[in-house]
Parts: structure tokens; sequence; C-alpha cells
């Protein structure tokens, strides 16, 4: 039996079909985040939470998950490279028999290149261009967001780059300038905003929700930019 604390918060409680392209997948939290985002969709996940799962009970239920046909693990926050526990988690979710995802905002690329070599497939959150990171995510180490983009799209076997669009922020001129950070990237994918009560910048929460027609524009603009460029509800 595993002692002590897992890294992981809390999972969903029946597996998706939407978190990792082509998989029936198991969906595991972890807590802490050093972005903050006032658009946040999890903003529960931004300061670490004490409540963890014990690793006997994560095994429990990595086991009905196996049986229920689940073939994939996503770990996702919260940002959980900067968990220490992370390498531990997805040596027992491999160990279980899952094909690994984990949703990064690419903050940490020395964590992250470590743990490329076990991983299935990559999502990392290209939340705006470099000039804009501070303002949006209070975080300003761009270079850090930069040498993640580079390592994914050179060593991942399968990932994604992807923005949430917000009316206010991003605007064309933006979008290209993410373009130009993800160029040549195999896949982009846009998802819209979705205003929430949760969210932590109450000015957004009354910001409506991204227009399937101002998606559609998004992405013919992104197309030169990557391989696929996908639109995402």
């Amino acid at each position: 039996m595993t002692l002590g604390l897992s890294p992981v918060y809390a999972f969903m409680k029946n597996a998706s079909m939407v978190d990792f392209p082509g998989k029936l997948a198991a969906v595991f939290f972890v807590s802490g985040c050093n972005f903050r985002c006032g658009f946040c969709h999890n903003a529960e996940l931004i300061e670490p939470r004490a409540e963890r799962l014990s690793w006997d009970r994560l095994r429990q239920a990595c086991g009905r998950f196996r049986a229920d046909w689940a073939d994939a693990a996503v770990v996702t926050g919260g940002e959980p490279t900067i968990d220490p526990g992370l390498p531990g988690l997805f040596d027992l979710l491999k160990e279980c028999g899952f094909a690994l995802k984990l949703d990064t905002n690419g903050s940490s690329p020395g964590r992250l290149g470590a743990l490329l070599p076990r991983l299935d497939y990559v999502a990392m959150d290209v939340k705006c261009a470099e000039d804009t990171y501070p303002r949006l995510t209070g975080f300003d180490r761009v270079d850090l967001v930069r040498e993640s983009i580079r390592l994914i799209r050179e060593h991942a076997r399968d990932y994604e780059f992807r923005t949430t669009v917000i009316g206010p922020v991003h605007t064309d001129a933006e979008m290209r300038r993410i373009g130009e950070m993800i160029r040549g990237a195999r896949r982009f994918v846009l998802q819209p905003f979705v205003p929430r009560g949760t969210i932590p910048d109450a000015a957004l929460r009354a910001t409506e929700r991204t227009t399937p027609a101002r998606m559609r524009a998004l992405k013919l603009i992104m197309e030169p930019y990557a391989d696929q460029v996908i639109c995402r509800e």
C-alpha cells in the first residue's frame, strides 16, 4: 500500500468523452496555480487545497474507471506542473494502464520537459499574446511560456495549443500575435469564453459568450499558423 496523500484534490465522477481526443478518460484535478486569470473557470483550484486523495483511494478510483472502460487519464488543474508529486501521479496512472494527458499553462518548462517522454498528449493554454501575459494572467515570465511551446512542438507525442477567446481581449491583431507564437503547430484549438458567476473577475461575468460567428472568423485567421485549427464548443 502506498502511504500519504497524492497530488489529486478531486476527480470527475464519470469518465469523459471530450477531454482527451479519441479516448474515454478519467479526469483528475490538482489544486494550486501560479497564474491569476480573471476568466478562470476552475477558480476553486487557484489556491492549493489541503484536502487531497490518499494514494490508496486514488488507486481504487483508477481501478473503477478501468473497469468502466476508461482507457485514458487527464491531469488538469489548477496548474499540475507546480506540484512536486506529479511524476509519482503519472507513474501510478501509467501502471493502471491509462494513456496520459496533461493540461498545462506552460509556466514550468523544466518539469514539463521531464514529463514529456511519458505523456501521450499535452494540451497547453496559450492565454494571449506575449506582451499581454502580465496583465491578463499576472505572470510575467513569458520566456518560460515560449520555451514550453518549443518543447511541446518538438518533443510531444501529440498535442494541442488552445486559446479561450474573450471578446474584449482577443482581437484579430491579438490572435495573429498568438499565431506567431505557435507558428508551425500541429493543432490549435479555439474555445469560446463562457461567462459564469464563479469566475474571479466580476466585470468578465457580464461579458457575452463568444459567438459561433466570431469563432469561425478567428478560425480563418489562425489557419495559416497551424496544420489543424479546431473550434471547440
